[in-house]
């Protein structure tokens, strides 16, 4: 009798356990689902929103190209983008952070591509050679204030201008004709994301100023797509 007495209890703690257990379980997949859904519909509320239709600055911690051109559709076939749609600017920068490319309407002349989808751009000169032999003159900028990370470079009609790559605060590379903004920079220390944009603004535009009344006029749409590795 004390040893079923015994067996029924080992029983009931089991069965308690078990249950407190798939109900934790549960709720952890409720909680991942729920977070998965969230982050679909924020994504999806981006992408429908149409406003607004003015540019939004970006630039910190980032990567992008100024590619002198007037029309992004001719940059994204010469890029190779696959996968293109039209989104606002909201959107596009979001999908950047990701796997993907965004490229801005014509801004006073330049189109700018940005986005983690580009990979590793500082590593690859024959891309920025050819595109610049294709569009006249093509830039490329890089920040990351918390590595000490920065990188710009300037080609013409396929020719390097200017290079210098700072990776964790050690300059890699610098050769090539300094830019104006460069005169205040010592060699020394590492370079600033700060100097990074003032040597994008003197040579094309800075993408953190985009959302200033200079650039009011510019149209919502840009162009988002997908480059493969």
């Amino acid at each position: 009798m004390v040893l079923l007495i015994f067996l029924l209890v080992i029983l009931l703690v089991v069965g308690l356990g078990w249950a407190i257990f798939r109900q934790v379980n549960t709720s952890r997949e409720g909680e991942m689902i729920l977070d998965a859904d969230m982050d679909s519909q924020y994504e999806e509320a981006l992408r429908k929103r149409q406003m607004p239709y003015g540019p939004v600055a970006f630039g910190k911690d980032f990567q992008w190209m100024a590619v002198k051109a007037t029309y992004r559709e001719r940059v994204a076939a010469a890029l190779g983008l696959s996968n293109i749609e039209m989104v606002n600017w909201q959107y596009g920068l979001h999908k950047a952070k990701e796997n993907y490319v965004f490229i801005t309407p014509n801004i006073s002349g330049w189109i700018l591509a940005t986005g983690w989808g580009l990979g590793e751009v500082r590593k690859k000169p024959e891309l920025l050679e050819k595109l610049s032999r294709d569009f006249g003159e093509v830039q490329y900028f890089h920040t990351h204030q918390g590595s000490q990370s920065h990188s710009w470079m300037r080609y013409m009609n396929g020719e390097l201008i200017r290079k210098l790559v700072c990776e964790e605060g050690d300059i890699l590379t610098n050769k090539g004709t300094l830019a104006t903004a460069e005169a205040k920079f010592d060699m020394e220390h590492p370079p600033t994301e700060n100097l990074v944009f003032d040597i994008a603004n003197e040579w094309s535009l800075s993408p953190t100023l985009l959302d200033t009344v200079d650039y009011s006029n510019i149209e919502g749409l840009g162009t988002l797509g997908y480059l493969q590795p």
